[in-house]
């Protein structure tokens, strides 16, 4: 690989969740950079952020099939297992293989994270600012300021998610709080403690039959039927082609993408699995519903009561939000570019991307040296861009359009 000998690194990938490791194995796999020319840069660690996630909300086995992962042989994570004699954490599926259990799945993927040694490619930091060149990218981290000749954002929502209205005013209490804040933990909510949660979807019901143990009161605020979808989306979306070429005939980062991508998702759902639980625990009155919607709620002495629509009333110890993720354009990164870069950005501030390289367009349309990998690239990979499977074929492109583009530019350096 071509190094300019002004840059800290070949390629920085900002990001070290599920996307940013999978990107970097790839790299490493292709022989396209070493790890002294590789940076992942991630305040949290590699992978700890989704680690998190999945205790937060109490997720035992994950969604998707064994086939997706971080590695780049499919079968890669069910080999581990059966090399370990753990095939009984490989658990049924009603479509396509059977799902990881989410202990077997980052087992693997630490192994697979050893096996690079992509450790020594950390740098523990948050990234503030990234500033596109012709010639290389400015990372501005809250350790220093780098100079790669590529960037690979792998980033997710960023912080932002959803609360009702009516949970507005409450948010500076310790009372109220959403499961993915990042002071949110399961396990310092006490045993004879009364627990609101609210919403009607697979973290609202992991978490609610996470936290129904005996002697704790838990009250699921549910206002809609609850719907049973064993994945995210269709898989016809899996293949990233054919109904993916819907979006492609609209113009990038565009309100019609983005409308199909949220009507091709399966938002506010659970799978199956996660149901039969819920169903349980609801029969044994170890969790106790409540349809109506909450319309006041206020803080009394360290507690909230809130009261609904239907004139039933709560006094709770804590009341969790469960009501999903905001914009995944509102992250500091993608407001920055919005408002002062050289890069194209469209409905709600998303990325103008190629559709063929998920490289990130300038305002004269030519290819920057930035990529995005995750939820930011949903406008060309569609309901699954956030997902396993969207990090592997997001690797497939992004390293593909690297290998093309260092080729070239090796050809005119020999001219």
């Amino acid at each position: 690989m071509i190094r300019e000998a002004n840059t800290d690194f070949a390629i920085t990938i900002v990001g070290g969740g599920i996307h940013g490791v999978h990107l970097a194995v790839r790299l490493l796999e292709a022989d396209m950079v070493d790890l002294q020319s590789l940076a992942i840069i991630d305040p949290t660690g590699l992978l700890e952020a989704f680690r998190r996630k999945c205790e937060q909300c109490g997720m035992a086995e994950l969604r998707s099939p064994y086939v997706h992962h971080v590695d780049t042989d499919p079968f890669s994570l069910r080999d581990f297992a059966r090399a370990r004699g753990r095939e009984d954490e490989l658990v049924p599926s009603t479509v396509g293989a059977e799902r990881p259990t989410t202990s077997l799945f980052f087992d693997h993927a630490g192994w697979v994270c050893d096996r690079y040694d992509l450790e020594s490619a950390l740098v523990n930091a948050r990234v503030t600012a990234v500033d596109p060149g012709s010639q290389s990218v400015e990372i501005e981290t809250t350790v220093g300021r780098y100079c790669t000749e590529y960037c690979l954002l792998a980033t997710g929502h960023g912080g932002s998610f959803t609360f009702p209205a009516w949970a507005t005013d409450l948010l500076s209490t310790e009372a109220v709080t959403h499961v993915w804040d990042t002071g949110f933990a399961p396990e310092s909510i006490g045993q004879e403690a009364t627990v609101g949660i609210v919403g009607g979807s697979i973290t609202a019901a992991q978490l609610a039959t996470t936290l129904a143990q005996p002697g704790r009161e838990v009250v699921l605020f549910a206002r809609s039927p609850f719907r049973v979808e064993a994945l995210e989306a269709s898989t016809d979306w899996m293949h990233f082609t054919g109904v993916g070429k819907k979006l492609q005939e609209h113009p990038p980062a565009s309100r019609v993408r983005e409308e199909l991508v949220a009507k091709a998702r399966y938002d506010g759902t659970m799978p199956p699995y996660v149901f039969r639980r819920l169903k349980r625990a609801l029969e044994r009155q170890s969790i106790e519903l409540e349809r109506s919607d909450i319309s006041v709620a206020t803080e009394a002495g360290g507690t909230v009561v809130v009261t609904c629509q239907d004139g039933s009333a709560f006094c709770l110890d804590k009341l969790i939000c469960a009501t999903g993720f905001g914009s995944p354009y509102e992250s500091d990164l993608f407001q920055q570019h919005r408002q002062e870069s050289t890069l194209q950005t469209g409905y709600r501030g998303a990325p103008a991307l190629e559709d063929e390289t998920l490289r990130w367009l300038h305002q004269d349309g030519t290819p920057s040296r930035i990529s995005v990998s995750g939820v930011g690239a949903q406008q060309v990979l569609g309901p699954f861009a956030r997902n396993v499977i969207g990090a592997r074929r997001a690797g497939e492109l992004i390293v593909d359009s690297l290998e093309a583009n260092l080729e070239l530019e090796s050809q005119r350096a020999k001219v």
